[in-house]
């Protein structure tokens, strides 16, 4: 941090120099230990108050601190021309507000539970540095960097489940699921229960002859084998969908849920109104799923020349749940929204017609759309 200060200040010396000469650069420090500067000459303030220009800033332009040099000014510094990306880079860097250490090591400490290339880690550590910045004031620290990293890996294909498995690893409220709810018959009066070797927290409560366990399971627990300790299974006590049972007493887990809590914290960015910004650029993605991937679906829809209606019937519905895609993967949603625009753009009479036509699997054939094809949109 220090030095990031010291480096700042070289700098502005150097703008000065070129501006005015050095005599014209005297640095004053402010209570915080922080140098105030004008930003828009880089002089140095006196009471908020910029003799050269006649007015001052405290906080400067940045929504996290001082402002940056412009890329003009940094060009001068290097002696060489700074181009958009360089720039950025260094802008984001001068953000020195108190928050922001914390935040890039959460957003670190976060990205690196993913599995990812290096280039790719490094690409989400930056672009959620740039959304978290605007929900440190409201969420703070922790939560900013969560939901800015949670929302790019979302945003490149990642599923919810895996999402919130990596989040949990380093916070692992964020992994917890609705309870388990069984029920058991006591043979003891100590009863306990143990998930892969370790006790596990659980509410109890009488039903007749038997008890109801409540117990606290998390997104990890997927495939865990449960033991119960002075208790049984009773035989309709649990659900089948999520208990396979291996005796009386033990049973594995198939949890198969939404994380709900990383689900509402996303919400709570989003109500915040400073993720507005950072949703899913349609347009963008449209190109990564467009109809023109899936050569034998467009070939059918173009021969039936209902190709141009079903494209812009897909642009339009996607656009639509792109704005609440509810965690969904932009592959997911981009599946639901054609499937819809051919079914409602597709005549079932014509659609049977060319299916018979090509001798075509009629399960494998919606409305035209091939779906086995669907593979080749790669998340």
């Amino acid at each position: 941090m220090l030095m990031q200060a010291n480096t700042r200040i070289t700098n502005l010396l150097e703008v000065c120099a070129l501006k005015g000469g050095p005599s014209s650069c005297c640095m004053v420090v402010n209570q915080g230990g922080e140098p105030d500067f004008c930003e828009e000459c880089g002089s140095p303030l006196e009471d908020g108050f910029c003799h050269n220009c006649g007015a001052g800033f405290r906080e400067g332009a940045s929504p996290v601190g001082p402002a940056p040099l412009d890329r003009r000014e940094l060009s001068q510094v290097l002696r060489r021309s700074v181009g958009r990306r360089a720039y950025g880079s260094y802008a984001l860097s001068m953000q020195q507000e108190e928050g922001m250490a914390p935040l890039r090591k959460e957003i670190d400490a976060l990205v690196e539970q993913f599995g990812a290339s290096p280039e790719a880690k490094e690409s989400v550590k930056q672009n959620a540095e740039r959304v978290a910045v605007k929900l440190l004031r409201d969420l703070g620290p922790a939560k900013a960097a969560v939901v800015s990293v949670a929302q790019e890996f979302l945003m490149r294909g990642r599923k919810l489940t895996e999402v919130s498995l990596c989040v949990s690893r380093v916070h692992p409220r964020l992994g917890q699921l609705s309870d388990l709810v069984i029920e058991v018959y006591p043979t003891s009066l100590e009863l306990a229960v143990v998930v892969n070797g370790r006790k596990r927290d659980f509410k109890s409560h009488a039903h007749g002859l038997y008890r109801k366990l409540r117990i606290q399971v998390f997104v990890w627990d997927d495939g865990a084998t449960v033991e119960l300790q002075n208790a049984r299974l009773t035989m309709d006590g649990y659900d089948a969908k999520k208990v396979r049972p291996l005796g009386p007493s033990r049973f594995v887990l198939s949890l198969d849920e939404r994380n709900f809590e990383l689900f509402k914290l996303l919400e709570e960015a989003k109500l915040s109104g400073a993720m507005a910004a950072g949703g899913l650029d349609s347009k963008t993605t449209l190109k990564k799923y467009s109809i023109s991937r899936l050569p034998f679906t467009e070939r059918l829809l173009r021969e039936a020349g209902l190709l141009q209606a079903v494209s812009a019937e897909y642009r339009r519905r996607f656009d639509l749940k792109v704005k609440d895609g509810r965690g969904r993967s932009p592959k997911k949603l981009a599946e639901e929204a054609l499937a819809e625009a051919c079914d409602r753009v597709v005549p079932d009479v014509l659609s049977e017609v060319i299916v018979k036509k090509y001798h075509l699997k009629p399960t494998a054939v919606k409305s035209l759309l091939v779906v086995p094809e669907l593979g080749a949109w790669q998340e």
